[in-house]
């Protein structure tokens, strides 16, 4: 495919560095960078890639959460390649995957080489090299993708393995011309990249601001950790911008409170990556940390490119939310969403479908799996084009507002019963005293299945018999959790979900 100036990432940004070389573009802990270094970065990375690789290949990206990071993202889209981002911080087997189900050829790394690749040049902080087995052009190990591919990045799902969703520059640039007039964002704005590059969001975090001449304060793995730092970071940096899954921002709420730290310079807080839960929402404006911060709800999807729709959150939406749903709004311009039964056909307002997803920022499918590709991209045959099938509940009610109800994979059987574990974390949630909750179907010694919850709670404010008359008066017997175990605070994974891995353990 022929991409244009305006189909691609990296030349416009090109455009809006010229524009305001002398701005800040990037900081972190230990300094900051122009828009013009930037740019010289990326030319950096992009003249030690020429040559080597090119339109319609892959590079994996293994960089370190830091104010150069951009500059390789950057330099790996003006070589005319896109990048596969392996996160240093993953376990070595993971990174393994990944980089052997993308057939990169070349890695651009500042966290060191693995065995098997081979230092062929270096640039500024980044050295680039070779991966030895990963064979000559057209050997099986190689990947090729559209030559408009911007990156390919791995989702984990219900289907085993992580499955790489290639996007496009246009899908990207899609997103934002819809999404960022929205926001009212511009060149006087602060926003924090938070998330790993291997998590879609930080494609949001990272063009939302540099492609409008923005700051962008890069948020080191150990500060996104620590919601107490994170917190007095946002503080310091006079962050106007934040994007926060919900069970990192549940986190940093409680902390914030307990620093009595302000944000006085918030004027945007984007959730997106979970489902929203009310009732941090309410104790965030309770609290009056951020009072001139507007809260807004993106649901979003990786083979879509990141957001869908586009929710501004008041008390009046919250409370004409049914308990466990989640108000999603509406579409953003450049997408459709429709609800549909399982045959492909569009149920009326008020019924539960699934979700799917049509328009400009629909991805290009999943990397070298062409039946999963043919399961989950589809075209129904009326007209509309192609979509993406979410997985995903929702409802929408006669004004068509969209709300989410769940997944079609959040079920689980036990005693012959089907159990929406969404379904009792909301009444564990609605606890007075609860602040955080889960709930897991767990073995016991025995081999018998049961329910676990767990939830940050004092104890001796909230004892478990408070907890299982709460939830005896909302929920069926099948339902009642047999075990639970009060926590400090929930795990969350490197992207900032809930970590139910770590919970089961």
């Amino acid at each position: 495919m022929t991409v244009t100036r305006a189909d691609r990432i990296d030349l416009r940004f090109a455009a809006v560095a010229a524009r305001n070389a002398a701005r800040t573009a990037v900081s972190d802990a230990g300094g900051e960078a122009s828009y013009l270094e930037l740019d010289w970065l990326a030319d950096a990375v992009a003249h030690r890639l020429a040559g080597r690789t090119g339109p319609g290949r892959l590079v994996a990206l293994r960089v370190a959460r830091t104010r150069y990071a951009p500059g390789a993202v950057l330099g790996i889209l003006r070589s005319g390649a896109a990048y596969v981002p392996v996160d240093p911080g993953y376990p070595a087997a993971r990174q393994e995957y990944l980089l052997k189900d993308s057939g990169c050829e070349l890695v651009v790394s500042d966290s060191g080489l693995l065995d098997g690749e081979i230092q062929v040049a270096k640039a500024g902080p980044f050295v680039v090299a070779t991966r030895s087995g990963s064979g000559p052009e057209g050997a099986p190990g190689v990947r090729r993708v559209p030559d408009d591919t911007a990156y390919v990045i791995h989702t984990s799902g219900s289907t085993g393995a992580p499955k790489g969703c290639v996007i496009g520059h246009g899908q990207v640039l899609a997103l934002l011309d819809a999404a960022v007039p929205l926001l009212g964002t511009g060149p006087d704005d602060v926003w924090t990249l938070f998330h790993s590059l291997s998590f879609d969001f930080s494609v949001w975090e990272l063009w939302g601001p540099l492609l409008y001449g923005g700051h962008t304060v890069v948020v080191d793995r150990e500060t996104a950790t620590e919601p107490a730092e994170f917190a007095r970071l946002l503080a310091s940096r006079g962050v106007t911008v934040l994007n926060q899954v919900p069970s990192a921002f549940r986190n940093l709420t409680a902390e914030a409170i307990a620093e009595k730290v302000r944000l006085p310079a918030l004027r945007r807080v984007v959730f997106g990556g979970e489902s929203l839960i009310p009732a941090d929402v309410r104790r965030w404006w309770a609290s009056g940390i951020a009072p001139d911060a507007e809260l807004i709800n993106m649901y979003g999807i990786t083979e879509t490119t990141v957001h869908v729709t586009y929710c501004p959150l008041t008390p009046a939406v919250l409370e004409g939310t049914a308990p466990g749903r989640t108000p999603l709004g509406r579409p953003l311009p450049h997408l459709s969403v429709s609800l549909r039964d399982a045959g492909g056909r569009p149920v009326p307002a008020g019924e539960q479908g699934e979700i799917w997803v049509g328009g400009s920022g629909v991805g290009n499918g999943y990397m070298g799996r062409p039946e999963l590709t043919g399961q989950r991209f589809v075209d129904p045959g009326d007209g509309s084009g192609r979509h993406y099938r979410s997985g995903d509940w929702a409802v929408a009610d006669e004004n068509g507002l969209l709300y989410y109800a769940g997944r079609q994979d959040g079920q689980v059987k036990l005693r012959g019963f089907r159990i929406e574990l969404g379904e009792i974390e909301a009444a564990l949630r609605a606890v007075p005293g609860v602040s955080g909750a889960a709930c897991l179907v767990t073995d016991s010694p025995h081999g018998d299945q049961s329910l676990t919850a767990y939830v940050v709670a004092e104890r001796e404010a909230v004892p478990a018999s408070t907890v299982r008359r709460a939830l005896a008066e909302r929920l069926p017997a099948h339902m009642m959790p047999q075990r639970i175990r009060y926590l400090d605070r929930l795990p969350v994974t490197h992207n900032g979900k809930l970590d139910r891995a770590a919970l089961a353990a």
